[in-house]
């Protein structure tokens, strides 16, 4: 079965639109790629191929060199696959707006991005999902959105500002209607942060409790997990009690509510954070192996890097910055004083005097160091009273200073820019390569970008807005040798398809919509780094979205041709 129906039915219907009703040479197409060398996304070699689009679908794959259309491109010596389907994408925050120019997702386009899976983190920008999805219909977009409901904003509005404690079982029924309200609007599935507020009060079975609703629509769950480090990020060492969570105890959830739900489960931008953590995907592929041998469909989604986060930060936790005394249970998590404005550069000194405090906030900001990466990996990006600093390691000043990393950043926080409470801003590198590339080669896991729209991006923003897909191909297909060229396109198309249930896209093939790139594989360039995050990769020439050029030669055309995937209009 698939999605409710017969695979044989669906298999059959495949082979149907893939039959032409006269011979292909003699077609008529609008759009006519020949000589490319076709990867379809199922993971399968390359073929040669020509490629014929009518309207918004790709209707003949094959030797089409005596066809005519409106436009033809030549592809030859070039791929042909398909569009980038970004599993894990913040874009709906500007494709909701009026701004047409975030509408048309320019440093998403330019990457191959053709389709986003919006609603990560359990928020979802509008509520309800049928006036999320009007938003983004009003105003069009550059890419197809697949909708989804998110737990926190659910979660919200059935608990309002009470949330800081596990829900009723009475809460949690208005939760489920209104899950199941968002199923009825389109969505897909659910989307949850159970390390974000208000999702980290929330208890597992309040989340099995909601994935059994999206279980009667064949929907799909995911989630920025628990924990994927040796606290969740939230907590400090000061404020830990009892067992601490862990990255494992993060997978471990979202496998159960995999196994109870029925339904398919990804952990969301799978990562091992900092080096107390380095090696953890071992364990994380274990897990998941012994899940899926037992029949539990438990998947995961990765954007291509070593660093994490979307901005620049600081490295002091926010307590430091408290009057002395000040309740600090809320650790990182911006608890109601950091809300209050009673943070301050002042109250910094008089904590690391006190005899109580300072030793704890000491060991707190060496446990940041470590969850971040170490001090030789924080990369300052922002300093606004020495630029010369930008670019170095907090181990390189330090150095130069004759300093310990804690006492460099002090002196940073005491004497830098009074507009930063850390005096700088760093871009930490939390990962390790053998994790990176761990994750990246199994066949689970597919390939998120975690960013969204980009305006005006500034340095230590995360080069994954503008690279994530260069990157994976560019450094670690070609460089690195991590995983084939194959593997890498199906982890970004035909994979992420299967996930969310999408019949009609993640392939090149007759039938599918025609959301299409073509990329000169040879000239490709991931070109996005931390310094430089802004800047766009080279070797994709073309990208199409439902039959529509929104990039033409390696230019973005600022169409609009993207579609609001309802569910109920793919399976009605």
């Amino acid at each position: 079965m698939l999605l409710g129906k017969p695979l044989g039915c669906f298999l059959l219907s495949s082979l149907v639109l893939s039959l032409p009703a006269w011979p292909l040479s003699a077609q008529q197409f609008d759009f006519l790629i020949l000589n490319g060398r076709v990867l379809d996304g199922s993971g399968s070699p390359e073929f040669r191929a020509d490629v014929g689009i009518r309207g918004q679908t790709v209707v003949a794959v094959g030797g089409l060199s005596g066809a005519s259309a409106d436009r033809v491109i030549d592809a030859t010596g070039q791929l042909i696959v398909p569009g980038f389907i970004d599993m894990h994408s913040h874009a709906d925050r500007v494709l909701v707006s009026n701004n047409r120019r975030g509408r048309q997702a320019r440093n998403l386009v330019l990457q191959g991005v053709t389709t986003v899976v919006v609603g990560p983190d359990g928020r979802n920008p509008i509520w309800p999902v049928a006036d999320e999805i009007a938003a983004y219909r009003s105003g069009g977009t550059a890419v197809n959105v697949v909708p989804m409901v998110g737990h926190g904003t659910v979660r919200g509005e059935v608990m309002g500002d009470g949330y800081e404690r596990p829900a009723t079982a009475e809460e949690i029924a208005q939760m489920q209607m209104l899950v199941r309200e968002g199923m009825e609007a389109g969505a897909w599935g659910l989307g949850a942060g159970p390390e974000y507020r208000p999702g980290r009060f929330s208890t597992t079975d309040e989340l099995i409790a909601l994935a059994k609703v999206v279980a009667d629509y064949n929907g799909f769950y995911y989630a920025h997990q628990r924990s994927q480090s040796p606290l969740p990020r939230w907590q400090t060492p000061s404020i830990a009690e009892g067992w601490r969570l862990t990255g494992t105890d993060g997978m471990k959830e979202t496998i159960a509510i995999g196994r109870e739900s029925g339904i398919r489960v990804v952990g969301s931008h799978i990562k091992a954070k900092g080096p107390s953590t380095w090696g953890h995907s071992s364990v994380d592929v274990l897990l998941i192996e012994r899940a899926r041998a037992e029949g539990v469909q438990v998947y995961l989604d990765q954007y291509p890097y070593e660093t994490f986060g979307g901005g620049a930060v600081g490295v002091i936790p926010p307590w430091g910055f408290a009057p002395p005394g000040t309740d600090r249970t809320g650790g990182n998590d911006a608890p109601l004083w950091r809300r209050a404005g009673l943070l301050n550069k002042n109250n910094l000194r008089e904590n690391l005097d006190h005899e109580e405090y300072g030793p704890l906030l000491i060991t707190d900001i060496e446990f940041m160091l470590d969850l971040q990466g170490g001090a030789d990996r924080h990369i300052i990006v922002h300093a606004p009273r020495d630029p010369n600093l930008v670019g170095k390691t907090l181990t390189e000043v330090a150095d130069e200073n004759g300093r310990t990393p804690v006492e460099q950043l002090v002196d940073f926080a005491m004497t830098g820019d009074d507009s930063l409470r850390s005096g700088v801003l760093f871009r930490p590198v939390a990962g390790h390569q053998f994790d990176v590339e761990n994750y990246m080669r199994q066949e689970y896991t597919a390939t998120g970008t975690d960013g969204g729209v980009t305006l005006s991006p500034q340095p230590g923003q995360h080069p994954r807005y503008f690279g994530t897909y260069a990157r994976k191909l560019a450094h670690y297909v070609k460089v690195r040798g991590a995983i084939s060229l194959s593997f890498a396109i199906r982890s970004s198309t035909g994979l992420p398809a299967q996930i969310i249930g999408l019949p009609d896209r993640g392939y090149v093939r007759a039938g599918q919509k025609a959301d299409l790139i073509v990329l000169d594989f040879d000239r490709l360039e991931d070109r996005a780094t931390i310094l430089d995050p802004a800047r766009s990769p080279v070797g994709f020439g073309y990208v199409m979205v439902n039959g529509t050029l929104t990039v033409d030669d390696g230019q973005p055309t600022g169409a609009l041709p993207g579609a609001v995937i309802d569910r109920n209009e793919v399976w009605p």
